[in-house]
């Protein structure tokens, strides 16, 4: 895909679906081999918001930010 206006909603879609999956493929991978556990450590504190109803928050760390890009990446190429 182009990037264009009407692509903003897709783009978007592509960046938080890549950096979930790419954590949770993180976590997946760590409980295979413990030794990479850096992959999972927080490279931020819980970065959010709490309204007393609900509460966001979010955490980067290394694998999500390979997904953040490689969703990226396919969002390009599509």
């Amino acid at each position: 895909m182009i990037f264009e206006r009407a692509n903003t909603g897709y783009f978007i879609a592509f960046v938080l679906l890549g950096a979930v999956l790419g954590s949770a493929l993180g976590n997946l991978i760590v409980k295979f081999i413990p030794a990479l556990k850096e992959i999972t450590t927080s490279l931020t504190g819980p970065i959010g918001f709490n309204l007393e109803i609900i509460t966001f928050s979010i955490k980067l760390n290394f694998a999500s930010i390979v997904g953040l890009i490689l969703g990226i990446f396919i969002f390009r190429k599509v």
